[in-house]
């Protein structure tokens, strides 16, 4: 896929298989900015220097993607630091679960909704208004296969998910005719050091692999991709 000439903006690519994304979009042709928490950013400044050549198109933006008042002016920042904002990619999230619904706490319910939903509305809304400018742009959102199969104990969990599928099904419809394109994609478990501590007895290689889920994202922001809109895309591998 040729991103020549694009920016994309990807949140949350920090940690787990978000280096994957990253290296996918820049390989493509993509100028990337990374907007993670300060304290990530620090941790990952190595990266520009590891990825030689790729990385003078390596931007890493500190910033709150919970806030609306820092989504706005992380989008600004995007369009003062590069002239425009072709592809926003939503990875900010997280998974807890473990309690049926009739025990879970408000705390929980609410959290995995803020996890998993604020920063993808707050950030697709900001970043929707420079592609209907220009009249072209790629948003992907990060759910989950949880979000289309619901499983005990993570109601939480995939209700955000779920949410985060409506939410790309509603802004695909609106966007439509401004040449913008809306979807999501649905991992399953991802095969990153994390998981693989957290299940240590599961079989990893049907896991599908970072590098895996990051081409059919970068699919996703490219032109070959411009009929697809509103589409949830299962990443499941074997699992």
């Amino acid at each position: 896929m040729d991103l020549s000439n694009k920016v994309a903006m990807l949140t949350g690519a920090g940690g787990g298989w978000g280096r994957a994304v990253v290296d996918a979009f820049l390989r493509a042709g993509a100028s990337a900015v990374v907007v993670e928490r300060p304290e990530v950013c620090a941790e990952r400044a190595g990266w520009k220097t590891e990825l030689g050549e790729l990385g003078k198109r390596l931007t890493m933006l500190p910033g709150n993607v919970f806030d609306e008042a820092s989504v706005e002016g992380i989008v600004q920042q995007v369009l003062a630091q590069h002239g425009r904002l072709d592809i926003l990619v939503n990875m900010v999230g997280g998974f807890a679960a473990g309690q049926p619904v009739h025990e879970m706490d408000t705390e929980g319910w609410e959290g995995m909704l803020q996890l998993n939903l604020r920063s993808t509305f707050l950030c697709s809304k900001y970043a929707a208004r420079p592609m209907i400018a220009q009249r072209w742009g790629r948003i992907i959102n990060i759910a989950s296969r949880a979000g289309a199969q619901p499983a005990p104990k993570a109601a939480a969990y995939g209700a955000s998910k779920a949410a985060a599928i409506s939410l790309t099904e509603s802004q695909a419809e609106e966007l439509k005719n401004d040449f913008i394109t809306v979807n999501a994609v649905l991992p399953s478990i991802v095969d990153t050091p994390a998981n693989r501590q957290g299940m240590p007895d599961a079989d990893f290689s049907i896991w599908p692999k970072g590098e895996e889920v990051a081409a059919v994202i970068v699919f996703l922001a490219s032109e070959e991709a411009k009929l697809i809109s509103g589409a949830s895309i299962p990443v499941y591998g074997r699992a």
